[in-house]
């Protein structure tokens, strides 16, 4: 995209929004268990045990597993006999029409999207085949759907890992598991004062980065919205932001150099509430998940 046209397009991507405080409580022990009930977790009535470690809560019974992660309040449910689990001869035929209904309608029976705004957004599918020694494989089948919704707030979208809740489907069509990484907003922190400009985000960027526009790298895309981490980041307030598709090599890049790409993440208010770069992630063993992003 030449800068012309991505000062053009800049502009598009305004629209009313606030910086918002993040609810730092997690939701009460009861409405979660009461919530993996409605999910198909069997829990036995009483004080259910949980064991923990510095980043999550987990509660076990028969092949299902509840999680709570501390640092973003995020829960994820699985059913460990049926989620991705292969018959050898279930192949679902689940249109993405199909699934995202089925994926409105199981989370809202749950419980996972209270009064939040969440729109379909990805439908992924887990394929698995079969090979005799010598013989071609046979066409491969589909034994899990994952559907991905995702947030709105003011009329935005979200970016990042989170804003999102994710329905899995086994081969009967049924509930496998869940995972809702969207934060309780609280409240306004303050409206947004204005815009920051292309040329504004584009300095940063490549003060951050260390690297120029079109010598280093070119800009694909841009995007806004609003900015939610991960499961296992801490995060306090929920801002606009603007994201730039960038292209790495830009006019530098050597004859056969494989192109690389990425996404850099600004603040998009001019009174924003500081840098949105999350840092490293803790290195803890975590379920497999289909990418919300």
């Amino acid at each position: 995209m030449d800068f012309n046209t991505l000062r053009q397009r800049w502009d598009a991507l305004e629209a009313p929004a606030g910086i918002y405080e993040v609810d730092p409580s997690l939701e009460p022990l009861d409405d979660t268990v009461e919530l993996a009930r409605r999910a198909g977790m069997a829990i036995p009535a009483g004080e259910p045990f949980w064991s923990e470690d510095a980043v999550s809560m987990r509660l076990e019974h028969d092949a299902h597993t509840l999680t709570v992660y501390r640092p973003s309040r995020a829960v994820q449910c699985v059913d460990s006999t049926r989620w991705q689990a292969d018959d050898g001869t279930s192949d679902m035929r689940m249109s993405d029409t199909e699934a995202f209904d089925a994926a409105v309608r199981e989370a809202g029976r749950v419980g996972l999207l209270e009064q939040d705004d969440f729109t379909p957004f990805r439908v992924t599918r887990l394929r698995a085949s079969s090979v005799v020694r010598g013989q071609s494989p046979r066409e491969p089948r589909v034994i899990d759907v994952g559907v991905v919704l995702k947030r709105r707030l003011d009329g935005l979208g979200f970016e990042g890992q989170g804003g999102n809740v994710v329905m899995y489907f086994g081969p009967d069509g049924s509930l496998t598991g869940f995972e809702r990484v969207a934060r309780r907003v609280a409240q306004v922190r303050t409206a947004v004062s204005g815009w920051r400009s292309v040329d504004d985000v584009l300095a940063e960027t490549e003060d951050h980065l260390h690297l120029r526009l079109d010598s280093d790298f070119t800009v694909e895309e841009a995007r806004s919205g609003y900015l939610e981490l991960g499961r296992l980041q801490e995060q306090t307030v929920i801002q606009p932001v603007y994201v730039l598709a960038l292209r790495l090599g830009g006019r530098l890049r050597e004859p056969g150099e494989p192109e690389r790409r990425m996404e850099h993440a600004v603040p998009a208010a001019l009174n924003n509430a500081g840098p949105v770069m999350p840092s490293v992630e803790p290195d803890v063993p975590q379920t497999p998940r289909y990418g919300a992003g």
